[in-house]
């Protein structure tokens, strides 16, 4: 009945998923280097089965993310194909164990400062078009709004409405979409944004496009960050302190927190409006923060004060 190959399943299959709602471009990612790989050692593969799969998870054991998130998304095209009558081999349950997330980095007001005074001395290169403008408005829009890295890159222009101060994040892991509503300063700062680079990309697509007028990668991104951070700060290069620019949604997420218990507000009143505006699907993802938040309580005013102007006050009566 079913006489597809294993490329022809796997496409079939990351096409479903799109179809339900799902982007889906990690898991077509994943899959992709997967049957990459079956087809170059074992090219007669016609579903996964334990050799390949194991074989293929074997390569990503020194990157525990990666090892976990292909596991998940072979597991699941597994079950797909065990749905539709095909003896895949499952990954049995326990396998694997979710990495051990990275400590989270909390800045400084002088850190801030100093980092984006080096986004904004990025020079006008010919050949890095538009990326002057880009890279301190995509920063400054995830340092602002706690907004995952991917969620910031693949920002579609139609979905940003800066005339009523909000963008729209649709699918975001997941199907899951929600509106996020922006600062006036904020909004003030990517309205002049938006006018320059509509000059260098009048018919973009998304909002901070590359030169192909597509969205820059997760490496593109990360890489600049490092760059401009260790640019601010040499000494920090080799300090073995690390740091990503997912660091700025959990710094978001930290100077909330802890404005509110400084202003003696009920964050157990307050946490599932954060927990909307920061797209977590269940108050666990949020609540991680809290066995933050006691232990560097007498840092509060010093190192998220300066983040009260910018981090947008929640709003009761908004519908997002």
């Amino acid at each position: 009945m079913y006489s597809k190959s294993l490329p022809e399943l796997a496409s079939q299959f990351v096409s479903y998923k799109k179809a339900n709602g799902y982007q889906y471009e990690t898991g077509a990612y994943y899959l992709k280097k997967y049957v990459r790989f079956a087809m170059e050692t074992a090219p007669e593969t016609a579903v996964p089965d334990k050799a390949s799969v194991e074989g293929f998870l074997e390569r990503l054991q020194d990157t525990p993310g990666g090892l976990y998130n292909a596991a998940a998304f072979l597991r699941e095209f597994s079950r797909y194909l065990h749905a539709r009558g095909l003896k895949a081999y499952l990954i049995p349950s326990g396998r694997l164990h979710p990495p051990t997330p990275a400590q989270p980095y909390f800045f400084t007001e002088d850190e801030i400062i100093a980092f984006f005074m080096e986004c904004d001395r990025m020079p006008d290169t010919p050949y890095l078009k538009g990326r002057h403008l880009i890279l301190p408005a995509i920063f400054r829009l995830m340092y602002c709004c706690g907004l995952r890295c991917k969620e910031a890159r693949t920002l579609a222009r139609q979905n940003v409405h800066l005339d009523q101060g909000y963008l729209d994040v649709l699918q975001s892991k997941g199907p899951k979409s929600r509106r996020v509503y922006i600062s006036q300063e904020l909004t003030e700062y990517l309205a002049g944004y938006d006018s320059r680079i509509s000059r260098l990309f009048p018919d973009r697509t998304f909002f901070f496009p590359n030169r192909k007028g597509r969205p820059y990668g997760a490496c593109w991104l990360e890489r600049n960050f490092l760059r401009f951070w260790y640019t601010a700060f040499p000494e920090k290069k080799d300090s073995g302190i690390s740091i990503r620019a997912y660091d700025l949604r959990h710094h978001f997420v930290y100077a909330n927190m802890n404005r509110w218990l400084r202003e003696e507000k009920d964050v157990n009143a307050m946490l599932p409006y954060l927990m909307r505006y920061m797209g977590h699907s269940e108050i666990k993802n949020t609540l991680y923060y809290f066995h933050l938040v006691p232990d560097i309580y007498g840092g509060i005013l010093e190192m998220s004060g300066h983040s009260e102007g910018l981090i947008l006050e929640v709003d009761d009566g908004r519908e997002e």
